[in-house]
Order: structure tokens, then sequence, then C-alpha cells
């Protein structure tokens, strides 16, 4: 009797110990959506988190919002939208530079006198990147695990949002535009078809 009183305390005490020196699993790691050009070469990242990181290149941000806010060196951006249904304008050391339109299926980035410098429209399973004068200037289809632009050929991995995919694969579009419209995208999405 008395020794299988020390045995079911030995298997208890061995139990505890077994449990104490196990360790938590690792988090699951953070969404990262990637560009690569034709060769694979990472072209642009985009962390699609609160708040939003993206790079391009040597231009880094960590945007936050609603009102988007972002800071680069000594560069402060924002953005801000008057209303429901506007676009937000986007300010770069106060100074007004552009507007972005993000809608449920496709998005535009209008200058000051309200060109579009590029606009993005889907249809089903794909996007279509237009100039100011409606000229196509590439399309991205996407596939199972990834996303194939045409022109500059490239690939987007971790997203199977077009416009997010086409924004960031925008090289008409300064760095820090592009990563604002993604991140817009990220931390207030449209959720009115009709908004522009």
């Amino acid at each position: 009797m008395k020794r299988r009183s020390v045995m079911r305390r030995l298997l208890f005490l061995v139990g505890l110990l077994g449990c104490h020196g196990k360790s938590t699993d690792a988090p699951p790691p953070l969404p990262l959506v990637q560009v690569h050009d034709a060769s694979g070469a990472i072209l642009a990242e985009l962390r699609p988190i609160r708040p939003c990181r993206g790079s391009i290149g040597p231009v880094e941000l960590i945007v936050g919002g609603p009102p988007l806010v972002a800071q680069n060196g000594t560069t402060r951006w924002a953005g801000s939208s008057p209303g429901a249904g506007s676009a937000t304008t986007i300010t770069r050391d106060d100074e007004k530079i552009a507007r972005i339109a993000n809608q449920q299926a496709g998005a535009a980035v209008i200058d000051l006198q309200g060109v579009p410098v590029t606009r993005i429209a889907v249809a089903g399973q794909q996007a279509t990147v237009l100039d100011a004068a409606n000229t196509p200037l590439r399309t991205l289809t996407a596939k199972a695990s990834q996303i194939d632009i045409d022109q500059p050929a490239g690939t987007v991995t971790g997203t199977n949002d077009l416009v997010i995919a086409a924004l960031l694969s925008a090289p008409e579009v300064v760095p820090e535009l592009r990563i604002l419209a993604a991140c817009e995208r990220v931390l207030a999405p449209p959720l009115q078809a009709g908004r522009p």
C-alpha cells in the first residue's frame, strides 16, 4: 500500500515537472504581402495589420488610422476625408499632394487637378490598371496562390485583394502614395460599392 502511494506521488511530480518545462507555441507569423519581379526579387512589401506597415525600395512607412497618419524621417504624411463617399486627401507636411479613392471594386490615385495618375478596375478575377486617358497599363490576374502581373511581369503573394496588389505594383505612383493607398484599404476597407 505504501509503495502505491509513493508511486502515485512520483508520477504526480513527474507530470508537474513535465508540464512546467513545456514552452508555449510561437505566435503565428504576421501576414505579409509581397510584390516580386519576373526574377523573384522583392519590389514591395506590406504587412496588412494595425498599424499597417509597408516598404517599397528605400521607403518604409508605418501607417496608423483612420485618419491616415505616417512619418518618414521628418516628413509627416496624413490623409483626411471630408465625409462618407469622399476621396481621402493626402498631405505631405500639410501640403496637399493627391487624393485616394478606394472603392469596393477598384481604386484611383488622383492628382490635385483631378486627373487620375492611375485607376484600378476589378472584374471577377482580373484587375485592369488604367492611366488618365483610360489606356490599359497592365492586367493582374488572381490565381490559386498568387496574383500574376502582365506588365512589367511579376507576381504578388500573400493576398487575394487585386486592388492592394495593383496599388503596390504601380510604378507610375510614388512609393509613399502606393503604401498609403494600400494601407487605407487595410485600415478602413470600403464597405459600400458606391464609395468613389
